[in-house]
């Protein structure tokens, strides 16, 4: 079965304009995603799925494959449908452009389930978090079966009565089966999707469900600026960037 990776990037950012071609150690942002992707060994091929010109030049000028995409968007869900639709694969995962620290060993782990499990139809990483009120990160809270019971911007479980040490934050490697992801795409915007501007709570509210993958020491992605330094620092000393970079 064919493995594609697919990293959505659009160039307007309400928190951080123009961040997926931020300069993060002499590349763009998005092209350390696509460089990180193409060390996977799950996936067979990358692409970058985009609305903008300006990043479809960047990624064929770093070697990689762009593939131009509607403006009308909602989410970069409904992006990589589009540019997947008319593709022979058989799993299509959501690769985040906002996360330039990306460990491609999560990319194999995220995928394995859907390898085990002919049922499945999608799953995602989720990892231990200890930030506290930050409605930039969805956390998620999971079933006994280890799947997404429920995922919010406002920390769950609630700690209102019980203290809480330690909440799971959701990582967005999501790779999906192509025929669900299709199917994910045909259907509207549903309530909670709306109002948690969150649309894998549109998979939860049809009755699906999403396997969560737990993994360990997952990076932060690029929201603020306070992100973006952060991310600077650690990338000085990153060692899977001397994959690609030498």
């Amino acid at each position: 079965m064919k493995v594609i990776g697919m990293i959505p990037s659009r160039l307007k950012s309400t928190r951080l304009p123009d961040k997926a071609l931020i300069d993060i150690e002499g590349l763009p942002m998005v092209i350390h995603v696509m460089k990180r992707a193409q060390l996977s060994r799950a996936l067979d091929d990358v692409f970058v799925a985009t609305d903008s010109r300006e990043i479809f030049d960047a990624v064929e000028k770093y070697g990689g494959k762009a593939i131009m995409t509607s403006p009308d968007h909602h989410t970069g869900t409904d992006r990589i449908a589009e540019a997947s639709a008319k593709m022979d694969a058989g799993v299509v995962v959501n690769i985040q452009g906002d996360e330039p620290l990306l460990d491609p060993k999560h990319i194999d782990m995220a995928v394995k389930p859907l390898l085990d499990d002919r049922d499945l139809q999608v799953s995602v990483l989720v990892t231990p978090y200890r930030k506290f009120g930050s409605p930039s990160d969805i956390k998620a809270v999971l079933d006994l079966d280890g799947n997404i019971l429920y995922c919010s911007r406002t920390d769950l479980p609630s700690a209102a009565r019980t203290k809480v040490d330690e909440v799971l934050k959701m990582c967005f490697i999501v790779p999906f089966r192509k025929d669900f992801l299709l199917k994910f795409a045909s259907w509207k915007q549903t309530p909670l999707e709306k109002i948690e501007f969150n649309e894998y709570l549109r998979i939860l509210e049809h009755g699906y469900k999403i396997r969560a993958v737990r993994v360990e020491h997952a990076h932060i992605s690029v929201d603020t600026k306070e992100d973006l330094e952060t991310i600077r620092d650690m990338m000085r000393s990153d060692r899977i960037k001397d994959l690609y970079t030498k």
